[in-house]
């Protein structure tokens, strides 16, 4: 808040009820981003095996597997891909590392021209971009794709429209 200088600051993380919101704004902020509240919704176009493997996860964990053109860490929760090229801790076995270090170049391009590349992705090649499933993708990109789930997914329990996802939100 004081680097804001009065500027309007958001909470991201951890959002996932009113009681959230409630203390996110106790806090301080002006509002909250509540990411996978809202991935947990039928609005939401996420492929509905990528919502069912949240609702089971046990843990998430931050990684740069799927760092080619965004080489900066991301929450996901396992798939086949990071059991092959991640550690324990999350992060990405030399492989991946290498090929992503250099990759930032690749933010600048268009979606549709990175797009090709989960086409191209097997859980067998450490060649992973940041481009998460969606409902209109083959049910195998869920094992090759990022699944981005934050911390909050652990407490969720249902996919549920984005109607009810503001009302639960509502502080």
């Amino acid at each position: 808040l004081e680097v804001a200088a009065g500027r309007p600051v958001l909470l991201a993380g951890g959002i996932a009820t009113g009681a959230d919101t409630r203390a996110a704004l106790a806090a301080g902020a002006s509002g909250v981003i509540a990411g996978t509240r809202f991935l947990l919704t039928r609005e939401a176009n996420a492929h509905p095996e990528y919502q069912r493997r949240i609702l089971v996860a046990h843990k998430t964990f931050q990684t740069t597997l799927f760092g080619l053109g965004w080489p900066a860490p991301h929450r996901v929760i396992a798939n086949a891909a990071t059991d092959r090229w991640c550690h324990d801790d999350g992060s990405a076995k030399l492989p991946p590392r290498l090929i992503n270090a250099g990759s930032a170049v690749l933010a600048r391009l268009p979606d549709r021209a990175t797009a090709s590349v989960l086409r191209m992705q097997t859980p067998r090649l450490p060649l992973f971009s940041p481009i998460a499933p969606t409902a209109q993708m083959p049910d195998s990109a869920v094992d090759r794709a990022a699944l981005y789930a934050g911390e909050s997914a652990l407490r969720m329990r249902s996919v549920i429209s984005a109607r009810q996802a503001v009302i639960d939100l509502a502080p």
